[in-house]
């Protein structure tokens, strides 16, 4: 098979093949000081951005408008440049150790810490370089953004999908398409900058970058082969792993276990089993691309006898009378790992409890039984036995509260006018029922006074301010507060936004209220916010993040959870809230899960472990 391979691949094969224990070795001592030095740096240069931003987190729509200002391009600056700059400290050691045939590990290491400086410089050039270039096409799909999709709300384009859509959609995917070419064009011609710097002694980040552009001219096609063909068997090779790992875990999970101490040690092999792959998958990527580098520096600048002996360390580097005493440090380490990992898997198995206290909300006052956000919708909730109703709330023309998700008109049959640019009279006269179901003909967008008085002892509502702008927030946030308080309901409703500004005045105006922040993406540690509770995207509701929350006493709620297949995984978590458009498939899933006895809990945990 390997005979079959480019003779670049074969080389870089045959190098693999013969220094893989030693590369493997290094990746895990870079592996450590990822996780003790690299990562915790680049938290804390987050951190310190985003609180000079004010904030400790932000997410969603706030994230385009941080990474505008000065203190966001400074964040990913930082960021992006120690990311890369530790990607490269590990090729760099890799790549030493693949060009020796002598070379230990530690001495890859030392060399690679000596060349940190430099790469550090590396990888600040070339991002600098990524987003100079990315300015035109970011500025370009910003313009196609205002001249398309301006004044129309994104969830009601993404439903209806009209021609705009569809345009907006093609000229986006161009613009990126095209800067991916620009970029995948420097890549390749950046290339050989990592082994110039490790293998040619002398040289300078900026000499590095342009000795590497200069060598490979005219090369760059059978660069991006060899890059390509890299990328595809690793894809090729972490598919056919995972998923002959998946069936066989399946295999074993799905056999009767007659015992919790049984379970546990089946549940605590599967997961060992799961790390070692994961990490061995990921190592070999690293591993396997620095060969490819190599190869390729090696084709164009083939390495003579004597440079391989320098890097090599000369002989005495074998003759280290430490040698054997760092060799028995290294396995005491890799066992006490080996015990560590055993007791965190022991523990990590031990509590089996699930989220017996779980609430359920429904979304949007439940739009998979009703039309969404009517008092219909609200009957339906409160007949399905949900705890909350989520509502989204707006202000009109007007200045009156009415209850409606999408910021225009388009979806409930409208037009294109803006909420904020009609009455309420002028709203109310969309019948919402009628394109659902015969029996909701005549059903109006109701007021947000009225959906609070349907809802009076039957149902808490949390409700979600929707402002049209910044200027918004406080115009919008106030009636409501005093609308609550009317209605003798403070102690029946939560607070929630994607805007941060809003929840904190909130807060301000009623502090008995608790408030939420709405997270589908962020920057930083949402957990460290000033909020009672976080409405985030099921995928991001992890048993680490649930945890992180909970000892800040902020509670986590999930959304939006119509696939009942993801209820048991989110109880396993911890999260207190599920919020989901079927209020019976969920409370049903709920029912089943709390019923399993510790055995199944167990597996549960395990599956829910090794799922993808």
């Amino acid at each position: 098979m390997v005979r079959s391979l480019p003779p670049t691949l074969q080389w870089a094969f045959q190098r693999l093949r013969s220094r893989w224990f030693t590369a493997l070795l290094f990746m895990f001592a870079v592996a450590v000081l990822r996780v003790t030095l690299f990562s915790p740096l680049a938290a804390l240069a987050l951190r310190a951005c985003l609180l000079r931003w004010g904030r400790a987190s932000i997410g969603n729509f706030e994230i385009a408008a941080f990474l505008m200002n000065p203190i966001g391009v400074v964040a990913l600056v930082v960021v992006g440049t120690l990311f890369l700059t530790t990607h490269y400290f590990a090729l760099s050691g890799l790549i030493r150790i693949f060009a020796s045939d002598r070379l230990h590990w530690w001495s890859a290491l030392r060399s690679s810490s000596g060349l940190l400086p430099r790469l550090l410089e590396v990888g600040l050039r070339q991002l600098v370089v990524y987003l100079l270039i990315a300015i035109p096409f970011a500025a370009g799909i910003g313009l196609t953004y205002w001249w398309l999709w301006s004044g129309s709300d994104l969830n009601g384009l993404v439903i209806l999908r009209p021609p705009r859509f569809w345009w907006g959609m093609g000229i986006a995917a161009v613009l990126l398409a095209v800067y991916v070419a620009f970029a995948a064009r420097w890549f390749l011609r950046w290339l050989l900058a990592v082994p110039i710097l490790c293998i040619e002694p002398g040289s300078t980040a900026s000499q590095s970058l342009r000795e590497s552009e200069k060598r490979s001219r005219g090369r760059l096609v059978r660069f991006a082969v060899a890059v390509i063909a890299w990328g595809g068997s690793q894809l090729f090779l972490g598919f056919v792993t995972l998923l002959l790992l998946r069936s066989l875990f399946q295999f074993f999970l799905e056999r009767e276990v007659g015992s919790l101490e049984t379970a546990s040690l089946l549940g605590g092999a599967v997961l060992l089993v799961n790390a070692a792959v994961s990490e061995l998958l990921s190592a070999t990527i690293s591993l396997s691309l620095a060969a490819v580098v190599l190869a390729l520096y090696h084709d164009v600048t083939p390495l003579d006898p004597a440079e391989a002996a320098r890097v090599d360390a000369d002989a005495a580097e074998q003759a280290d009378p430490w040698r054997m005493a760092r060799s028995l440090v290294w396995t005491a380490f890799l066992g006490l790992l080996a015990v560590l990992s055993l007791l965190s898997v022991r523990s990590f198995l031990v509590d089996v409890e699930l989220a017996e206290r779980v609430e359920i909300t429904a979304h949007r006052a439940g739009g998979a039984r009703a039309p969404e956000n009517t008092l219909a919708a609200l009957a339906q909730a409160i007949s399905d036995g949900a705890d909350w109703a989520e509502i989204d709330v707006q202000l009109t023309s007007d200045n009156k509260l009415v209850v409606m998700h999408d910021t225009d008109l388009a979806r409930v049959g409208g037009g294109p006018r803006q909420v904020g640019q009609v009455t309420l009279a002028e709203i109310q006269k969309l019948d919402v029922g009628a394109a659902i179901a015969a029996r909701y003909k005549g059903e109006r967008i109701p007021a947000f006074e009225k959906f609070l008085s349907a809802a009076r002892g039957q149902i808490r509502l949390n409700v979600e301010l929707k402002p049209h702008s910044k200027s918004d927030d406080e115009a919008l946030t106030r009636p409501v507060i005093e609308a609550i308080r009317a209605a003798r309901m403070t102690d029946q409703c939560r607070i929630c936004s994607q805007s941060y500004a809003a929840i904190q005045y909130a807060r301000r105006l009623e502090p008995a209220i608790p408030i939420g922040f709405i997270v589908a993406t962020a920057i930083g540690d949402p957990t460290r916010l000033d909020v009672d509770f976080l409405m985030v995207k099921h995928n991001h509701a992890t048993r680490d993040f649930v945890d992180r929350a909970h000892v800040r006493g902020i509670a986590i709620h999930a959304w939006t959870v119509n696939d009942p297949a993801l209820v048991a995984p989110l109880l396993d978590a911890g999260v207190d809230n599920l919020i989901t458009d079927d209020v019976t498939a969920i409370w049903q899933k709920v029912e089943e899960v709390r019923h399993l006895d510790s055995i199944e809990r167990v597996l549960l945990r395990v599956r829910h472990a090794v799922s993808p």
